[in-house]
């Protein structure tokens, strides 16, 4: 599985740290050996999966189907939109990666504003809602998130739920940036390529941020959301309906201990 890993062991409120084994994020599962599949099955337990694509991504590479386990198609941007950001951000993920992250550094078009986007489009705000509302229905075993690539809509959930467990600014922007290395192979691939098209430094460096992430759009995304709504907190409660008694919930759900 592309850019698979767990948020386990993140310190948040209180100075509790995040359960091991029990929230896993990752890229598309289409791909999944069956040792992929057993390790999710016998070693973390997984029960619930959690599809943030849109349905045409779905229907072109579906996740498999993984007995006991429940599975939730959340799309966080409109169907049939037209989008030409959206179509070249899942090309990146076709048989000519290199080519496609390099047309999209070429047309400037990401930017970083699909995660003003993701933060801010009321679609996607009711998406994320029912994201946490499936979290906060949990018992055991664990959840796994994922979209194509597992860093941008993917990337934001874990922002966003890290935010709503209490983690601070720097333990989220570091599991944000841990696609690059965790990616680090595929991205020198992908670097390598383009380099035989382009020599033009400024291009390269947006196709390295392309092919990985850039910490600074999240960074933008996160001081957006504090101009807006004036904190964290404010903006899960108006944006999610998370107010401290879910907070609470939610923490109590995934985080050691319990505070009372």
């Amino acid at each position: 599985m592309e850019n698979a890993r767990q948020l386990g062991g993140y310190r948040c409120a209180d100075g509790r740290r995040i359960k091991d084994g029990v929230l896993l994020r990752s890229g598309k599962l289409s791909g999944a050996t069956e040792e992929d599949i057993q390790l999710l099955t016998g070693r973390y337990h997984l029960k619930k999966v959690i599809d943030l694509r849109m349905s045409d991504e779905c229907r072109e590479a579906p996740d498999p189907d993984i007995p006991g386990v429940k599975y939730f198609p959340i799309g966080l941007m409109q169907e049939n939109r037209n989008d030409h950001e959206v179509h070249e951000m899942t090309g990146m993920y076709t048989k000519d990666p290199a080519r496609a992250v390099l047309q999209m550094a070429l047309s400037g078009l990401m930017n970083g504003n699909m995660y003003l986007g993701l933060a801010f489009d009321t679609y996607s705000q009711a998406g994320f809602k029912k994201f946490f509302q499936i979290l906060l229905d949990y018992e055991d075993g664990a959840v796994l998130f994922h979209c194509t690539g597992g860093k941008d809509r993917a990337g934001t959930a874990a922002v966003l739920l890290l935010s709503a467990l209490g983690a601070d600014r720097e333990v989220i922007l570091r599991d944000f940036a841990l696609t690059n290395i965790v990616e680090s192979g595929r991205i020198a691939d992908i670097m390598k390529e383009a380099r035989k098209h382009t020599d033009d430094l400024e291009v390269l460096g947006m196709v390295r941020s392309l092919a990985g992430v850039n910490p600074e759009y999240m960074e933008r995304m996160l001081d957006a959301v504090l101009e807006r709504y004036g904190s964290m907190e404010q903006y899960l409660l108006e944006a999610f309906a998370l107010g401290p008694q879910e907070l609470q919930l939610l923490r109590n759900r995934y985080l050691e201990g319990r505070q009372i």
